[in-house]
């Protein structure tokens, strides 16, 4: 869970008393807004938690903040709540979960009611559902794949992600998981409208396809996504073998098209755009020249393609990384969204950096440095991939789906009241009435747009260091070279 709170708003409550409000984003998207306060409360309530775990210092109280102090504080929350993202207990924690869950209802202003919400296929197949507005995404996959009859047991092989038709097109990161700190339907119409939330399979070793290759409807389900990918261009095949698969396809033989179609070379491909690297790093030789590469990732390995000619194609294993790192420097401009809430918008232009160690040979590592305004994204995707390599180290499967147990937990508002969130009320988090949004006492919150130019220093990962550590690197041996 990598953690970023890149800017700030300034709000005004009825009182006309002015607060800071800080944009928390999760794993590179906007996720919800919180004060200092909230955040404090949070802290202590997982210190009391969690006693013998020794939690990040929090930044201290102070009153009267200048603008300046103010900055600080920021990028102190922001590295506070970075190393929270980057300890299991604490992401795994209850208190935590409850909290992001929490924050998103209130940032959006989002009160319990029954809405219509649709889960696509990948061919497009609409699954119609009544669910609640504030019901998590795990609750949603469960309902979802029961309306097509999925066996339960194959359910953790799938989950619910925000897809992006026109991004997936281009070649650009058009996938992100819905987690169950989240809303669906909050995260889908209020974050990212324009995309549809899709059921897709969750794994990236093509060896589980066996495990839904016995049943009809997860056969099905991959099938389509296989069909969707083909048509996207992220799986290519040469003429011949296209022709076989629509042979395939046109005879209704599924399990003979997946099986051909695990054969390709880039089978299970996830683009994650375009980058700028050094030439050497896909060809091999010497040189300060440089290349844009269109980068992809699928089991195990990160991929790297010209995007002009001559065509040239390097591929780095994902355990050979001994580590990365994201590094960043970029101008915001911020503006308003139209209806005066969520968060402000970032100017796209900013530049990001993605590095990772790599072993070339034994005792030769080399650093690999791609720029690219999709850093997170990647840094997300070789994540997934490294817990589903240790998995598997450990003798067991795909990850079942985390169902949060929304335990007790006191939730400070924006507005300083304060509400106990126990179990039995954790399905109505903030309130129970209908519609869409709910007044408060901050409910004439008046936005006050900040302009920042600041170069950012390197994104903190575990142990406060800048990196992230892989916990799947094998190192070589003598007897591989």
């Amino acid at each position: 869970m990598h953690f970023s709170i890149p800017d700030s708003q300034q709000f005004h409550d009825d009182n006309g008393i002015s607060y800071t409000g800080y944009n928390i984003h999760i794993d590179g998207v906007f996720h919800c807004t919180a004060r200092y306060k909230q955040l404090l409360s949070l802290h202590e309530q997982l210190q009391a938690q969690n006693p013998y775990v020794k939690l990040p210092q929090f930044p201290p109280k102070k009153l009267f903040l200048t603008s300046s102090q103010l900055e600080e504080r920021r990028v102190l929350l922001e590295k506070y709540m970075q190393l929270v993202g980057q300890n299991p207990q604490l992401t795994s924690s209850d208190l935590l979960v409850t909290f992001l869950f929490t924050a998103q209802q209130e940032t959006h202003g989002i009160k319990m009611h029954e809405v219509e919400i649709e889960i696509l296929l990948m061919n497009g197949y609409r699954i119609p559902l009544s669910v609640s507005s504030i019901d998590s995404s795990n609750t949603i996959l469960d309902i979802a794949c029961s309306h097509i009859n999925l066996p339960k047991e194959l359910v953790k092989y799938f989950s619910l992600y925000l897809f992006n038709w026109s991004c997936a097109k281009d070649g650009q990161p058009a996938l992100k998981k819905l987690e169950d700190y989240e809303s669906p339907y909050i995260s889908q119409k209020y974050v990212r409208p324009e995309d549809k939330i899709v059921l897709r399979k969750s794994y990236w070793d093509p060896c589980y396809d066996v495990d839904l290759m016995i049943d009809r409807v997860s056969l099905d389900l991959l099938y389509l996504q296989i069909i969707e990918d083909l048509d996207l261009g992220w799986i290519t095949a040469d003429p011949q073998t296209k022709e076989i698969l629509a042979t395939h396809e046109s005879k209704k033989q599924k399990r003979e098209y997946v099986e051909l179609a695990r054969s390709l070379r880039h089978y299970g491909r996830v683009p994650a755009g375009e980058a700028v690297t050094e030439t050497s790093n896909i060809s091999g030789g010497g040189g300060d020249a440089t290349s844009r590469v269109r980068v992809s990732l699928a089991s195990k390995e990160l991929t790297l393609s010209t995007v002009d000619q001559p065509f040239r194609e390097q591929r780095y294993k994902v355990t050979r990384m001994r580590c990365w790192r994201i590094t960043t420097l970029h101008t915001i401009e911020r503006s308003q969204t139209q209806n005066g809430h969520g968060p402000l918008l970032e100017d796209p232009s900013r530049n990001f950096e993605l590095s990772f160690e790599y072993l070339i040979s034994k005792d030769n590592l080399k650093w690999i440095t791609l720029r690219t305004e999709h850093a997170t994204f990647i840094s997300v995707c070789l994540q997934s991939i490294v817990d589903e390599l240790m998995r598997q180290k450990e003798g067991s499967g795909p990850a079942s789906p985390q169902y949060s147990k929304r335990g007790s937990f006191t939730f400070v508002r924006r507005d300083g009241s304060s509400q106990l969130i126990t179990p039995s009320s954790s399905s109505d988090t903030l309130s129970s009435t209908n519609g869409d949004s709910y007044n408060s006492g901050s409910s004439r919150e008046i936005f006050s747009v900040q302009k920042l130019t600041q170069e950012f220093a390197t994104v903190s990962f575990r142990s406060g260091r800048d990196y992230v550590e892989n916990n799947a690197f094998e190192a070589i041996g003598d007897a591989e070279l």
